[in-house]
């Protein structure tokens, strides 16, 4: 099968990433798969696992982009695709416009994806942000997404068991790659040495993991106000801070630091900056957390802790999709937590300390790559037999 996916940038991010390990987890499975995009620092690992990428300005808004429509239209005729996935509202409109431009015999199936709901609304303040429903199958990153599209719209909710027909709704998980993520594989004594080495107040203690950008939103300060409450109840936990600080918000890093230090937790957590050890991190850790507001929150960090076999706790978004499935212990139960209960953090308090005392089994069985890769495939070969 030929697969192309048109994604307004493979410079970075979420979405760059997520097209990427779907482009190699498809060629891996035997298929044809390419990229179209504006460019990015991505391209050099997409073209290294036999994937092709074409640079073309699919970034660009605007109403009037019939030459760069030609020029898609053409080079989708070219590669004579079977399936078009778009990513994102702009692609979504883009690729819409250029399907319908195609004679109906040479038409890909046309595959739109919802990765978040958008600011202001589905059709808030953007006119392409509406086309993201127009495909002939819609995949979206969650249940609730799906529901919500669904509603907005009026289009079928497929069942999960269910043959796809043209003009549903799907929700399909991000899957992880368990043969970068492989918890099988023993984590290195040098790496231990290493990291205590740099930071010994770590050596003894039961290490809690937030990984995400540092910036408003983020959850670092909901993170630093739960280990607050936690060193009450166990003087042996130790918070790790991993990310990046997102572009502008380095006054909030700061700030976010002397705020530790003000609640008495300068021995409590470190701030560790960006790191490739995600693996063994994972592996060390008692529990991750993902506890970005929704807007953020994507529920990888929730389905690579569960993958690496440590216990996630989450409040909301994807990443509880996947807890209700794998871990339901990390689930937090706040239906008695009010708007103006001073004592609001106790339930997740709560759902801490039990996991800290005595974990569930972690089944993480459907969630990878390769599983979500692989159930893809079958509903775009479904809905290429659909009249």
């Amino acid at each position: 099968m030929r697969i192309v996916q048109v994604v307004p940038s493979m410079e970075g991010g979420k979405l760059a990433q997520e097209a990427l390990e779907f482009a190699q987890e498809m060629a891996r499975q035997g298929h044809e798969s390419s990229v179209i995009s504006s460019g990015g620092s991505l391209v050099s690992r997409l073209t290294l696992h036999n994937c092709q990428h074409f640079e073309l300005p699919v970034h660009r808004k605007g109403l009037l982009n019939g030459r760069l429509h030609r020029k898609v239209r053409k080079q989708l005729e070219s590669l004579q695709a079977d399936v078009l996935l778009c990513r994102d509202s702009l692609c979504s409109w883009h690729g819409w416009k250029i399907w319908q431009a195609l004679p109906e015999a040479a038409r890909p199936r046309l595959i739109t994806f919802l990765h978040s709901w958008p600011r202001g609304g589905i059709f808030g303040r953007g006119w392409m942000k509406g086309a993201v429903a127009r495909g002939e199958l819609v995949f979206t990153a969650s249940q609730d997404l799906a529901r919500r599209l669904s509603k907005r719209f009026e289009i079928p909710l497929a069942d999960p068991e269910d043959s796809p027909t043209p003009f549903t709704v799907r929700h399909l998980y991000r899957g992880v790659n368990l043969r970068e993520l492989d918890r099988r594989a023993p984590v290195s004594g040098h790496w231990q040495q290493r990291l205590l080495n740099n930071y010994p107040q770590l050596e003894g203690r039961s290490w809690l993991l937030l990984p995400a950008e540092i910036g408003p939103g983020r959850g670092q300060d909901k993170f630093l106000e739960l280990l607050a409450e936690l060193k009450q109840e166990r003087e042996d936990l130790f918070g790790l801070v991993v990310g990046d600080v997102v572009p502008g918000q380095e006054k909030f890093a700061r700030e976010l630091e002397r705020r530790a230090e003000s609640m008495g937790l300068a021995e409590y957590v470190v701030f560790l900056g960006p790191r490739r050890d995600m693996r063994e991190l994972y592996a060390s850790a008692r529990i991750t957390f993902e506890l970005s507001d929704p807007l953020y929150s994507d529920g990888r960090v929730v389905s690579e802790a569960l993958a690496m076999g440590c216990p996630a706790v989450t409040l909301t978004g994807p990443g509880a999709e996947v807890l209700q499935k794998c871990f339901p212990q990390g689930l937090v139960d706040s239906s008695e937590d009010g708007a103006e209960n001073s004592d609001s953090d106790k339930p997740l308090v709560a759902t801490c300390l039990a996991i800290l005392h005595k974990p569930e089994v972690i089944d993480f069985s459907g969630f990878s790559l390769e599983e979500l890769g692989a159930r893809a495939v079958g509903w775009f070969r479904q809905v290429r037999g659909a009249p």
